[in-house]
């Protein structure tokens, strides 16, 4: 049987995914190996996070919430943008929230339309379709026209008028001490000016 081979070329794959195009010069070694092993596991979709790059680059809002700057450690002085990562868990995060934030529309106007007749009804089957709809796709129309959808994180850092794209992370803060460390060993040595804004911040 013959061996496959895995050998990747990263910056093939950066060209591919149009790394390059979006940012040139301007991404660390970090994400670009973060979406390479992101595309290899299966786990996101590399096309997700440039179009986020793509939209910071043109200044355009998109439906994401807009970038905010770090200012707690470890990640003080640098900035985050949301970008939406594969799977159900990243639905179902913006459906607690288009929940928490908007309710449930539909079911709250078929509420009203019993009160005004002055009847007791309840949902039926045929509503169901219309109800769950509400939640996922009304919802997150919603927060997107609020610029409101939330997801995990594109950390960049600003200076001198542009963007340099670092890495990718998660909203769960544990895990910012050791990307931290990451962004020290690697994107400092790359970005020299890192070292003295995150000094700084």
């Amino acid at each position: 049987m013959s061996e496959q081979n895995t050998e990747v070329d990263l910056q093939n794959f950066i060209k591919v995914i149009g790394l390059n195009n979006a940012a040139p010069g301007r991404y660390s070694v970090l994400l670009a190996l973060q979406l390479l092993g992101g595309a290899l596991s299966g786990v996101q979709n590399p096309a997700k996070i440039i179009r986020e790059i793509e939209e910071l680059e043109a200044g355009k809002p998109g439906q994401l919430k807009p970038p905010i700057q770090n200012r707690h450690p470890p990640l003080k002085g640098l900035w985050h943008k949301h970008y939406l990562q594969d799977g159900v868990s990243s639905l179902a995060m913006n459906v607690q929230k288009g929940l928490a934030r908007f309710g449930i529309p539909f079911f709250e106007q078929k509420i009203r339309e019993a009160e005004e007749a002055g009847e007791e009804r309840f949902l039926t089957p045929e509503d169901v379709p219309a109800l769950v709809d509400d939640v996922v796709s009304g919802n997150r129309q919603r927060l997107a026209e609020a610029q409101a959808i939330t997801g995990e994180w594109l950390v960049f850092a600003k200076h001198d008028g542009q963007n340099y794209y670092l890495c990718v992370t998660t909203h769960d803060s544990s895990t910012h001490d050791q990307l931290r460390k990451q962004i020290d060993e690697v994107c400092c040595i790359e970005f020299p000016f890192l070292s003295k804004l995150l000094a700084e911040a």
